[in-house]
């Protein structure tokens, strides 16, 4: 165990680490099980050797290399890509090999080398396998020093760029070059490339690591041949020295203790992301929504606006009644029409004929207009909200712009709860009835008017309302007419009763008009409040939704933040 060969300091440390990356562990399964799974397999390699992994190209050299350094012919090599799953090479009294986990091989070695460090040998980076790539970029958060190894011959690829900056940026590991297979140029070319080396990685990767030219040939051959000179010609000793440096106790412990940090601040990064994108998703949707609600207000105060021009043939009905009843009126109430004003029977059936006829039946059918026109518009309102909702929220960005880190799950959570208030605002406007719709209205508005006039409701409709109302004009009328017949002998009286009658009479109608054009614009009104506030009862589910993954996404993104802080003091506890 590595507790038993390290100083209590750096026990202390480790534990330390180990609890904090368990914390870390403890969140990431919380947002994304992928980023959970990498702080796990950290914990779980904390304890390792010292990790040396060596990267490259198919062909660039790597195994000839490992076989150079450790002085055994530990990797096979060959004219075809031979490495297709990552091998661990281990000190063991005995060889052995067996897979720890998929893509992943531990092979022991009875080499002394291997006593102080593992030694990971994976497949080339650009390997026509596109799972070669991936299983080695899916080991590389475990290293704890990187060797990329690259061939003389094409010494730096937009391929190397690629992956050397994910290890660099992303898992901030240690890097070293190898040059491999020098051997086949001048020293002039040599020195050259390794000028072009560092200026690369200087210029496209912004630092500059140790660049090793080494020839694994020959080093085999000066340790068959106990060569010295050659063997220190060859660049391996100057690797090894490089190792030796790293490996000794205080650098070593360092760097065991730094090297999962990277990886830890990057799904620390990852998930502070994940919250920004999905809070971003979210205020893009909520945007959409608060667009809904403002409609429907809009849409409600404008019905009650553009009623009045809807409402206004119901008026024109009453002026009309009243136009032909001052005429009966200043018609009738005269001394040529003696026997009629002395006959309340026959005065008031005339009445009915020629000025209230049909009265009952033209309200109706003006009001029936304003209830249609009423329900035609709600279910307008319902359309456009529906479709609105749909097309900025239900259909909006998030589903073709994947939050940076979101999960599967948080969207798929999002499109079940917004799809679900579609299909249950759908099925709210399938079922809506333009019948029943007008008859509320005009149920709302029959009994509001039998509030205003003081009488019982009418079944029959408004219009039997209006006329039921106007019978007390009509009487009045009669009574009039029957005292300005009796009151013949003084015919100067007469014009006095017919002005009275009159006033009576327009009184009455402008009474029941006003009552019935406020019952009607009461019912308008609330008809339309009542269409706006269904509209929000449909989709206010979203704003629920909405608060409470607002909630979680800021706290995903404040506890990211959080622990990064705590992360990074760590880490700056163990630089030098």
């Amino acid at each position: 165990m590595l507790g038993q060969i390290l100083p209590e300091a750096a026990v202390a440390a480790l534990e330390r680490e180990r609890g904090l990356l368990e914390k870390v562990l403890s969140f990431a399964q919380g947002f994304d099980e992928g980023e959970a799974q990498r702080v796990r397999e950290l914990i779980a390699h904390l304890e390792d050797m010292f990790l040396l992994v060596v990267v490259g190209e198919v062909k660039a050299g790597k195994s000839a290399f490992i076989n150079a350094l450790l002085g055994v012919d530990a990797c096979p090599e060959g004219p075809l890509p031979l490495t297709d799953r990552v091998h661990v090479l281990a000190y063991g009294e005995a060889a052995t090999e067996h897979a720890t986990e998929p893509h992943v091989v531990r092979r022991t070695l009875p080499i002394e080398h291997l006593r102080r460090m593992n030694v990971v040998d994976t497949p080339g980076t650009n390997s026509p396998l596109k799972r070669h790539q991936q299983i080695t970029e899916d080991f590389l958060p475990r290293a704890d020093i990187v060797f990329f190894v690259t061939s003389i011959d094409c010494p730096f690829t937009q391929t190397d760029v690629r992956l050397l900056g994910k290890v660099r940026e992303r898992w901030k590991k240690e890097i070293a070059c190898v040059l491999a297979k020098v051997d086949m140029r001048s020293e002039g070319d040599r020195a050259a490339v390794v000028d072009y080396l560092k200026t690369t990685f200087r210029e496209l990767l912004g630092f500059t690591p140790p660049v090793f030219p080494v020839s694994s040939h020959l080093a085999r051959d000066a340790r068959r041949d106990g060569d010295e000179a050659k063997l220190e010609a060859s660049g391996i000793p100057a690797v090894e020295r490089y190792i030796v440096e790293n490996l000794s106790e205080g650098r070593r412990v360092q760097l065991k203790l730094l090297s999962p940090l990277g990886t830890v601040l990057d799904v620390l990064r990852r998930a502070e992301a994940t919250g920004t994108g999905r809070l971003r998703a979210l205020e893009q949707d909520f945007a959409g929504w608060k667009a809904v609600e403002e409609q429907a207000g809009y849409a409600a105060a404008s019905l009650k606006e553009r009623a009045e021009r809807q409402i206004s043939p119901v008026a024109a009905a009453f002026e009309s009644l009243e136009s032909r009843g001052c005429a009966f009126l200043r018609d009738r109430i005269r001394l040529r029409h003696m026997r009629l004003l002395g006959d309340a029977g026959r005065f008031r059936a005339e009445f009915e004929r020629d000025v209230v006829r049909g009265v009952g039946e033209e309200i109706e059918v003006k009001v029936e207009a304003v209830a249609s026109w009423l329900a035609d518009e709600t279910r307008a309102l319902w359309q456009r909200s529906l479709e609105h909702f749909h097309r900025t929220v239900a259909l909006s960005r998030y589903r073709e712009e994947i939050p940076a880190g979101g999960s599967l799950a948080f969207r798929e959570t999002q499109q079940a709860t917004l799809d679900r208030i579609v299909a249950n605002a759908r099925r709210d406007l399938a079922g809506w009835s333009a019948e029943s719709e007008c008859r509320r209205v005009r149920d709302l508005a029959s009994k509001s008017l039998a509030r205003l006039l003081g009488i019982e409701a009418v079944a029959t409709g408004l219009g039997a309302a209006a006329v039921t109302a106007l019978g007390a004009s009509l009487a009045g009328l009669v009574g009039v007419a029957v005292a300005a017949g009796v009151a013949l002998r003084g015919f100067f009286v007469l014009p006095a009763r017919r002005d009275q009658a009159i006033v009576r009479f327009e009184e009455g109608v402008r009474a029941t008009r006003d009552a019935l054009l406020a019952a009607v614009r009461g019912a308008v009104a609330a008809e339309a409040d009542r269409a706006a506030t269904a509209v929000l009862d449909a989709f206010a589910p979203y704003h629920d939704f909405y608060e409470s993954r607002r909630r979680a996404a800021e706290a995903l993104r404040e506890k990211a933040l959080e622990m990064k802080v705590e992360v990074e003091l760590f880490k700056k506890g163990l630089e030098p």
